[in-house]
């Protein structure tokens, strides 16, 4: 059996799982995010999943705006998933309680054809949801981008 020596391959490797160190605690972490944009990191503070966990999800409102909460990749699929199973349950019961008399009164048939409408309702209006945020949240970047070029510019021509 042989063994890999620590040449720049292994160095590569380690400097992709931990890329950031967290501004809570000082350990190694990975950042997605300046990962895939270096430039995205800079002036930004980084939380590791266990010290965003500690916080039970919520920053500090002081460092909330240039916070990146670095997950790993297996627990986003996980988090996602968790959180697709509430929205879920609390869906269902909203459905149960407005029209329980009504859904006792169907076939089965006609049962699984209200639900699987609904559940696809749903999914359709929460992706709508996410896009609006999301378009929000970038137009508010782009706002932030130009504020800053702006201070840029006045700043290069007042050294003139």
């Amino acid at each position: 059996m042989t063994e890999k020596p620590e040449g720049k391959e292994n160095q590569k490797e380690e400097k992709q799982e931990n890329n950031v160190k967290c501004s809570f605690c000082g350990n190694d972490s990975f950042c997605d995010q300046c990962q895939m944009d270096a430039s995205k990191g800079e002036n930004m503070e980084h939380c590791c999943y266990d010290c965003y966990q500690g916080m039970k999800g919520v920053l500090p409102e002081n460092v909330k705006e240039k916070t990146h909460v670095c997950i790993p990749p297996e627990k986003v699929a996980e988090s996602f998933q968790n959180f697709i199973n509430d929205m879920t349950a609390r869906a269902f019961m909203e459905l149960w309680n407005a029209e329980k008399k009504k859904l006792k009164e169907m076939s089965r048939q006609e049962l699984a054809q209200v639900s699987f409408f609904e559940g696809a309702r749903f999914m359709f209006d929460f992706m709508q949801r996410m896009s609006q945020q999301e378009q929000q949240a970038n137009e508010k970047a782009h706002h932030h981008e130009g504020e800053h070029a702006h201070e840029h510019k006045h700043t290069h021509e007042e050294k003139k």
